[in-house]
């Protein structure tokens, strides 16, 4: 393992000296930056001014002929720095704080030696950034150890304006999870994760590898949207900073306690039957979070060590009595040196392990269905920062993860998995195994030349999945319809191998004038995905549908590349810089996953549908009872030739999904450590990636039926009124075209998105005892068929739910309607989310006298969208299982606001150098029980049936808690 890390490392190292040319300042979205200009009485530029810098790293320089100086790379905290030049009054300001990806400017002016030796500098710290190319969030350490949250990153994420997410978290309910989210016209698919400047995308889900920690991190920032060269997508980048070591030894520990009994009951009356054994719903049973850190000086100067343990054990209760319970283990490492005055290196170890016992919990999954999940994922991080004279600043990074997991069901693999009428899963479920390594080597510099600043950077990635799903028992999947009349779906195992390498230049120029910073680069990225051999068993007593694949690998089954122009200015309207304008214009390409090439593997994921009657009376469709003569649907494989060794599928004509951004707006620091922001958003997204079916047009699908009725009554009392909701199946004739139900991977002609928000925030930093952060937004994302014979295959309006005919959709299907995201998270699968029409944040904390300490956080947004749909068997040969949409909107019908207000009270005790803290934090105060999910499904019957709400808010909870630092 040595090897393998310090190999790609001193590789990274070596290309960076040889380029010899400098990275983008503003890329750095894991470190911040201090630009100095230093001037004297009469306003004129002072060359050879020693300016040193103490605090997380320590740092000198000398001003240049333009009487500057600049730190890059700068671990984010909170510095000291010091002016000093002969014939001049000493300058001093000890409480400098640096964010990450922040440039903070600095205008220092030293007046001439008189009677005062020295100056201490109490002046505050600009707000503003100069060189802001983005719209960010940026989380400090103040805001996340003393605002009330539920600790995990995807609650910080929630916090950005525009983002909205598919569950709500209180109290650490639904921590451990992974959340369903939507951007800024961007859908998670395209979210970037990095911790401590490095990329660590599980490039196979295209979500985070880890569950973190909430105490190793320093600070938090998400990026949502602006012209940074670095940005490899125009999704949502969630930036993670660890804490690091310093001169001074420092540390703490905590454990946060909450259970059962401090737990309120909101579950309505009319829900009880729902509520299974307990009576009162969605409950925290109990949440414990401990551990702590430790970090210092191993030679003073010269090197530092920090390191962390934290373990979180979350148990709940879904509303109908099934059990869910999350360990998470995190164990964190960094070192650094300054190895000298031009050359320090770290290295970072972090492993975070999930296990988690009733994974899936949910009123349509019963206990033995639900996964047993386990880890660990582990991350290894190499870097070496070198400053070449006074202008050139350098830095390599290589890192390597790691994160393989399994999903157990608690049924076993020995009974059979069925749903009921109802929609409830009962038996048992699928069994899914993967491992997902991934290496990454990124250069970047900066390079200073007058009033330029020269931009280079470099990535190199390559990550694999190595994937088996299989269902349990027999293979045969029963869905009852109105029993004991079964579809019974008999699923061979699947495999899937695949490997997709990156790799991204850009370059560009920040030109500095008297009230405007022009920032302008380009970026190019070549992405490619491949297939590795694998091999898919046969299934037993069904061996002449599916017999053994062996499948060979095939390299760069697709690639894309694309040329992204980025540009920025920001104008100062004022002498002292206090209202800037600014504008941003970018062109994004999405990411390609490691999985995406699968679908021309030869290892298909392959079903055939059948017919049944369970006449034995076990609830499930036995092989036996099968009625072989006919194939109702199937997919991954000819019936007729089911031993035919060629790809099914084909590669057509496509290019690299793209966007288009501009953003303008306007910053204003409104009284000293207070700064607020307006901006506008407008995105246009297209050249689309979908499969459609091979030679198939929607003249290939003929009326199957009409589904007719009266929609629901609304919660506020308004009756639906009546629909008529066709839905189409596949001809014949196209089926004998493409037996196989074969798909041609190529560009979606005939269709784009468009994206328009509004957002204003507003941001206080921790000074004179208070701090807050504000945001509002207001967005409106919706996507367009302008050609519907190109862009649509099957006509069906559709609630949401995969289509074998046109995949890579998702969604109503409707021309100008709103882009629909179905959540696809442990324990989510009725909630759909469209970008809401308002959404109001708010967090703050207020140190009051006697240690006494306040803070509160405020959640209010417009409800989830309700689409009423029948999901039936079509008789269609591709797809016979289809949610028909009976609303002709798909937000006609919407579930009440939600909102949520967490409160805490602590007190802090002193001894020394030693605070203590006790804590008392109220989640969901006001006990709110807002429908988060309902059943919209028609043909659902019992207790989960049409219209029955699946899920509420948690009840009001509190939790007590015991920080303790030094």
């Amino acid at each position: 393992m040595f090897l393998s890390l310090v190999r790609p490392l001193a590789l990274a190292t070596a290309m960076a000296a040889i380029v010899g040319i400098a990275a983008g300042a503003s890329a750095q979205t894991s470190t911040g930056r201090i630009d100095v200009a230093i001037e004297d009485s009469t306003g004129g530029r002072v060359p050879g001014v020693l300016v040193e810098l103490t605090g997380p790293i320590n740092q000198t320089a000398t001003t240049d002929a333009r009487g500057e100086a600049h730190f890059l790379n700068l671990t984010v905290g909170t510095y000291g720095m010091k002016a000093t030049l002969a014939g001049f009054k000493d300058w001093q300001n000890r409480n400098i704080p640096v964010s990450a990806g922040v440039s903070v400017p600095l205008a220092i002016k030293l007046g001439l030696t008189g009677t005062t030796e020295n100056v201490t500098v109490t002046g505050e710290v600009p707000v503003l950034d100069n060189k802001k190319q983005t719209t960010a969030v940026t989380v400090s350490l103040d805001e996340l150890q003393k605002v009330p949250t539920a600790r995990d990153p995807w609650v910080v994420m929630q916090s950005a304006p525009g983002i909205v997410m598919d569950r709500v978290n209180v109290g650490g309910s639904e921590s451990g999870q992974q959340a369903g989210f939507m951007g800024k016209g961007s859908g998670s698919n395209d979210t970037t994760w990095n911790v401590d400047g490095m990329p660590i995308t599980d490039m196979s889900s295209l979500s985070s590898p880890f569950y973190y920690d909430f105490d190793m991190f320093q600070e938090m920032s998400v990026v949502t949207g602006g012209s940074d060269p670095k940005s490899a997508t125009g999704g949502i980048q969630m930036n993670m900073m660890l804490k690091s070591g310093t001169n001074a030894f420092h540390g703490g520990g905590r454990g946060l306690f909450e259970n059962e009994g401090m737990q309120s009951t909101n579950l309505p009356s009319d829900l009880q039957y729902l509520a299974g054994r307990t009576g009162k719903g969605d409950r925290t049973e109990q949440l414990t979070d401990w551990g702590g850190d430790l970090g210092g000086p191993v030679l003073k100067d010269r090197w530092w060590f920090w390191a962390a343990y934290g373990k979180q054990d979350i148990r709940v209760l879904k509303l109908a009595g099934v059990h869910d319970r999350t360990l998470l283990k995190n164990t964190s490492l960094k070192t650094q040196g300054q190895m000298s005055r031009a050359l320090r290196g770290s290295f970072t170890y972090y492993s975070a392990n999930k296990q988690k016992f009733g994974r899936d919990a949910s009123t349509t999954r019963t206990q033995e269905t639900t996964f047993d999940q386990d880890g660990p994922s582990k991350f290894y991080k190499g870097e070496l920062n070198y400053v070449v004279g006074s202008n050139l600043f350098l830095i390599g990074r290589f890192a390597y993860v790691d994160s393989p997991f399994t999903f157990t069901p608690e049924g076993g693999l020995n009974a059979n998995a069925y749903r009921d009428d109802a929609r409830v899963w009962h038996g048992s479920y699928y069994y899914y195994s993967t491992k997902r390594p991934q290496d990454s080597v990124v250069v970047d510099g900066n390079y200073f030349k007058g009033n330029h600043e020269l931009k280079f950077g470099f990535t190199w990635r390559k990550t694999e999945v190595h994937s088996v799903s299989q269902w349990p028992g027999s293979r045969i999947i029963s869905r009852w319809r109105t029993y004991p009349n079964i579809r019974a779906q008999v699923t061979a195992d699947y495999v899937a191998d695949g490997s997709s390498k990156y790799m991204n230049f850009y370059v560009g120029d920040t030109i500095t004038l008297k009230r405007a910073t022009i920032n302008a680069g380009v970026r190019y990225d070549r992405q490619s995905a491949s297939i590795l051999p694998s091999v898919e068993p046969a299934l037993a007593g069904f061996e002449n549908l599916f017999p053994e694949i062996v499948a060979p690998g095939m390299d760069d089954v697709l690639k894309q590349s694309a040329i992204q122009p980025r540009i920025g200015v920001t104008y100062s309207l004022d002498e002292a810089r206090k209202t800037q304008l600014r504008g941003t214009y970018a062109m994004f390409t999405s990411q390609l996953g490691s999985s995406a090439a699968t679908f021309m593997s030869l290892a298909q994921y392959r079903y055939a549908v059948f017919n049944a009657v369970d006449t034995n009376g076990n609830r499930v469709a036995d092989p036996g009872e099968l009625d072989r003569s006919r194939i109702i649907s199937y997919s991954g494989f000819d019936p007729a030739n089911p031993k035919t060794l060629t790809a099914i599928n084909q590669v057509g004509s496509y290019s690299a999904p793209k966007t288009h951004e501009l953003i303008v707006g306007v910053d204003h620091e409104l009284m000293p450590n207070f700064g607020v922001s307006a901006s506008f958003t407008y995105r246009y997204s297209y050249d689309f990636n979908w499969r459609p079916l091979i030679g198939t047009t929607s003249k290939d699908f003929v009326l199957g039926g009409t589904l007719t009725g009266t929609l629901p009554t609304g919660f506020d009392g308004t009756t639906g009124g009546s629909y008529s909701a066709p839905y189409y199946v596949v001809s014949d004739a196209a089926v004998e075209r493409n037996p196989a139900g074969g798909t041609e991977y190529q560009t979606r002609q005939g269709y784009h998105q468009r994206y328009m928000g509004f957002e204003v925030s507003a941001t206080k930093r921790m000074s004179k005892r208070w701090m807050a952060r504000f945001g509002f937004s207001t967005n409106d994302w919706r996507e367009y068929f302008t050609d519907p014979s190109k862009s649509i295959i099957d006509p069906t309006h559709i609630a949401g739910s995969w289509n074998q005919t046109q995949a890579g959709t998702i969604g109503p299907l409707i021309d100008g309607g709103a882009v629909v995201s179905a959540a696809g998270g442990s324990g989510k699968s009725g909630i759909y989310m469209v970008q809401p029409k308002y959404q109001f944040i708010a967090n703050g904390a207020y140190q009051a006298p006697y240690g006494i300490d306040l803070g509160a956080s405020f959640l209010v947004r417009q409800g989830y969208p309700m689409p009423w749909y029948q999901e039936i068997s079509t008789g269609d040969a591709f797809t016979d299982r289809k949610r028909v949409l009976l609303v002709s909107d798909f937000v006609q019908d919407r579930l009440p606001a939600m909102s949520t207000l967490d409160v805490r009270i602590g007190k802090t005790f002193r001894f020394g150098p030693v605070s203590m803290n006790a804590d008392l934090d109220i989640f969901n105060l006001f006990n709110s029980a807002t429908p988060l999910g309902r059943q919209y499904d028609r043909g659902a019957t019992g207790a989960t049936g049409y219209t029955a709400v699946m899920e509420i808010l948690q009840p009001r909870i509190m939790r007590v808690g015991v920080r303790m630092t030094f």
